[in-house]
């Protein structure tokens, strides 16, 4: 028949695993009883796997004088809502600095396409009606940022 491949020896040891816990077909078991009529190394596998098997299964069972605490949900949840604030801390303080910036430097380029982006005038804070464009201008982009922080948790 020639040489036998490796990844036939490797499917058929995954095989014999599976055999030791009843979850061959027929069909599946009579390929591995196939292969092992005829390949020495597989028998010898088998045979080590099916030993140990049988030693870890009449092996008596042991208690712990501890108990084993998995980690619980709440703290998957809670690492979730750490970076949801981080994120909402991110957001205020960039649209904080955007309206700060747009209030004191008023000939500077960040202020200008933070605080206005529709015109190309530098923001002057003369008059009552421009404070509070700009204030709404800078409060609805700090909102459309909070979606985003939204989404992440």
């Amino acid at each position: 028949m020639g040489q036998l491949s490796t990844t036939d020896c490797e499917q058929i040891r995954s095989a014999i695993s599976e055999s030791l816990d009843g979850e061959l077909s027929q069909v599946e078991g009579a390929r591995l009883e196939a292969h092992l009529g005829h390949c020495a190394a597989c028998r010898a596998y088998s045979a080590d796997v099916a030993r140990t098997a049988r030693l870890l299964r009449e092996a008596p069972l042991e208690t712990l004088d501890f108990p084993i605490a998995l980690p619980s949900r709440r703290l998957a949840i809670a690492g979730r809502m750490q970076v949801g604030a981080a994120a909402a801390a991110l957001v205020v303080t960039v649209s904080l600095s955007a309206v700060v910036g747009s209030v004191g430097g008023g000939d500077s380029d960040l202020s200008v396409s933070s605080a206005s982006a529709s015109s190309a005038q530098p923001a002057k804070l003369r008059f009552t009606e421009q404070e509070l464009r700009m204030l709404y201008r800078a409060s609805s982009a700090r909102d459309g940022l909070n979606v985003h922080g939204r989404m992440t948790m």
